[in-house]
């Protein structure tokens, strides 16, 4: 009779361990759960020729939206936008670090400035002009 008691009694502590567990998780499940949600989208940047401090006009660009996305290791050639992957929605906010490239004389190329700009937008293709 004393073995028959002794494990009922570890099967109790055992189901209240393991209870305490489950509430534990449940409550920091619902503590860890995200503030705002954001998914993935797509907006177009524009580069503008003030972009380039020594005049001519924006020809290419490297860039990259913090950890998220980037340009190809090449630079995007051709024209003066991109079109970056971003978070998109409430709670989204975006670093997007570039730098152009310039024309100018029709022959002689130079890179810009590095610069940053925050992106926050709330629906995927909205356009910005930097």
């Amino acid at each position: 009779m004393g073995r028959s008691l002794f494990r009922t009694s570890l099967f109790r502590r055992a189901r209240l361990w393991a209870t305490g567990t489950l509430m534990a998780a449940g409550a920091v499940g619902l503590a860890a759960a995200p503030a705002s949600a954001w998914t993935g989208g797509n907006v177009w940047v524009n580069f503008g020729s003030w972009n380039c401090p020594s005049g001519g006009s924006v020809v290419g660009v490297y860039w990259a939206v913090d950890t998220y996305s980037s340009g190809p290791a090449t630079g995007d050639w051709g024209d003066n936008v991109v079109y970056p992957r971003v978070r998109v929605g409430s709670g989204s906010y975006n670093t997007l670090s570039y730098q152009v490239m310039c024309k100018k004389w029709g022959w002689y190329q130079y890179r810009g400035v590095v610069s940053q700009r925050t992106l926050t937008p709330y629906k995927s293709g909205l356009s910005y002009t930097y």
